[in-house]
């Protein structure tokens, strides 16, 4: 083949590419998306605008009981359950429905389809769940609290997204140990010493939280700078167990 041929045939590939990861994310979106988990995850991130509100009636200043009631209840609760409900079910709705064996002979890249799965579990958790807290500070009275804490539960969204769309592939009964993980590890084992703190994702993001003056919130010890780059880095990992566990699958 010449020089030419191959230029012409290069970019001719890359539309395949975008397009068929393109048609793997709209089809995740549509099957994520029921009624049940929009009003289950949407009734969650209510709450925490009616903790805002609560928050601006009590006693603590403003932008502190603001910054805990993201910390607690939203980076703690409401973003990783999000995440867990949605990511898990990413893929597996399709092995209930016995879509994936003809998205398995499709001659796609095996990277896409998770990929599709993370980006879709995205999408869908950060503007039910960051847009949400976002809105609980500025009814808490906090407004210089509302970008961070959209920026610090967008990242932990994302992060969460690849850790339970790869337990989705890697687990049986995902959505159980992924409670687990949500309950024991990163609320109550992150609170056993310094060097478990580190390794939840929760403490990556609540230090994000605390770049606001006037925020002290627990596990929040971490580098922003390195918090800006470990949970993207978290969604990227969970991405790639995703894709080796997905390559290696038997597929019915």
């Amino acid at each position: 083949m010449s020089a030419m041929e191959t230029s012409q045939a290069a970019p001719a590939a890359r539309p395949r590419t975008v397009t068929s990861l393109g048609a793997l994310y709209r089809l995740l979106l549509r099957t994520q998306v029921t009624v049940p988990r929009l009003l289950g995850i949407g009734a969650l991130g209510a709450l925490s605008v009616l903790l805002g509100v609560f928050a601006r009636l009590g006693e603590n200043e403003p932008v502190q009981a603001a910054a805990e009631m993201c910390a607690y209840y939203g980076l703690g609760i409401v973003v990783p359950l999000a995440a867990l409900w949605l990511g898990t079910s990413a893929i597996g709705d399709l092995v209930e429905d016995r879509l994936l064996v003809y998205l398995w002979l499709k001659p796609v890249p095996r990277w896409q389809l998770p990929a599709a799965a993370v980006l879709a579990t995205v999408t869908l958790v950060v503007p039910l769940t960051a847009l949400p807290l976002a809105a609980s500070a500025v009814a808490a009275g906090a407004g210089e609290l509302a970008l961070t804490a959209l920026l610090a539960a967008s990242l932990a969204a994302c992060a969460y997204a690849g850790l339970f769309v790869a337990a989705g592939l890697w687990l049986r009964r995902a959505v159980w140990w992924g409670l687990a993980f949500a309950v024991l590890w990163e609320n109550a084992g992150a609170y056993a010493s310094d060097g478990t703190e580190r390794f939840t994702v929760t403490s990556w993001a609540r230090s994000i939280l605390s770049t606001v003056q006037g925020v002290d919130v627990e596990l929040s010890g971490r580098s922003v700078a390195a918090a800006l780059v470990v949970l993207p880095a978290i969604a990227v990992a969970g991405w790639l167990a995703a894709t080796v566990r997905y390559r290696r699958a038997d597929v019915d």
